[in-house]
């Protein structure tokens, strides 16, 4: 694996994650403030649309590592080729697919979703995220 690529990969997670869990906080604290949980709402769904292409990258990094890649594969078939070659959990496969459609609507601008949506999933899926994040770090 490109650990130069990876490197970057992970140092962004990281900052990303962090700034995605300040944007919860501020919307839950200023939840009475109307325009400043407008604010608060876009940056949490930009930070989640930056997650999820940080996501992407590790996705694509892990097919060309095994030889699994293929042009123009879409997101949810790599991920299924990754966790059918057991290179991904079944709780990471649930959540990166739940994760993306999410993302779909989100970068479409279709059928927004609330932005106490994304809160509640990503906190419901908060130690499968952890353990994604861990396992992308082990790949280093």
């Amino acid at each position: 694996m490109n650990k130069e690529r990876l490197k970057k990969l992970i140092y962004d997670l990281d900052i990303t994650t962090s700034e995605l869990d300040k944007s919860i906080d501020l919307v839950k604290k200023y939840s009475d403030q109307e325009e400043l949980v407008g604010e608060f709402s876009n940056s949490l769904k930009y930070k989640y649309l930056s997650l999820f292409i940080i996501y992407e990258d590790f996705i694509s990094m892990m097919l060309k590592e095994n030889t699994l890649y293929e042009i123009g594969m879409s997101v949810d078939k790599a991920i299924k080729k990754l966790y059918d070659r057991n290179h991904i959990t079944e709780e990471q496969l649930k959540f990166l697919n739940s994760a993306r459609l999410i993302r779909n609507k989100i970068g479409h601008r279709y059928k927004q979703p609330p932005v106490e949506v994304i809160i509640e999933f990503l906190e419901t899926n908060e130690t499968v995220k952890l353990e994604l994040n861990k396992f992308i770090k082990s790949c280093m």
